[in-house]
């Protein structure tokens, strides 16, 4: 099962020439960014998207839950520079969707009620339709995240 979901997780690996400390700084001094970072722990950060489409978002209450975002864990490599692993998460609306139609097709088994067969295609296309709209969104700010590290913090950009 875990590998069927790392294997719809997005992930991308930049190496910054320089420590963890100075990329640190660059990326405090360039605040103008299409997407907000906020730091997790000393080496990891997540970044968000200005703009969600479809997720379970709360304007206001950043506590609860986040539109589309990403993860990023550096590390010092031997050779001084830093590498940056940009990943995805599964997001708790496809966890959601996915009990959902668990607890749909049970009630509809175990009562008297017949069942459309229409219902038996109605989850799955549910989630394959919101992975694709979130897996569209988490493309767009990876690629936002990729470019701003490329040009504003000048970063060698590899494909893990």
């Amino acid at each position: 099962m875990k590998d069927l979901i790392d294997k719809t997780l997005l992930k991308e690996s930049i190496e910054f020439k320089g420590s963890i400390s100075e990329l640190k700084e660059q990326i405090r001094f360039k605040k103008e960014r299409k997407f907000k970072l906020d730091w997790v722990s000393d080496n990891e950060f997540k970044f968000l998207s200005k703009l969600s489409v479809g997720t379970i978002m709360l304007n206001y209450n950043p506590g609860y839950f986040d539109g589309i975002k990403g993860y990023a864990k550096i590390t010092e490599l031997n050779n001084g520079n830093t590498k940056i692993e940009l990943t995805t998460r599964l997001r708790i609306e496809m966890y959601f969707i996915g009990i959902l139609s668990v607890i749909f097709i049970l009630i509809f088994l175990f009562s008297n009620e017949k069942m459309p067969v229409w219902i038996l295609f109605l989850f799955p296309l549910m989630i394959i339709w919101f992975w694709i709209v979130y897996r569209f969104q988490e493309k767009r700010l990876f690629e936002k995240v990729i470019k701003y590290l490329k040009t504003e913090l000048k970063t060698q950009y590899n494909t893990v």
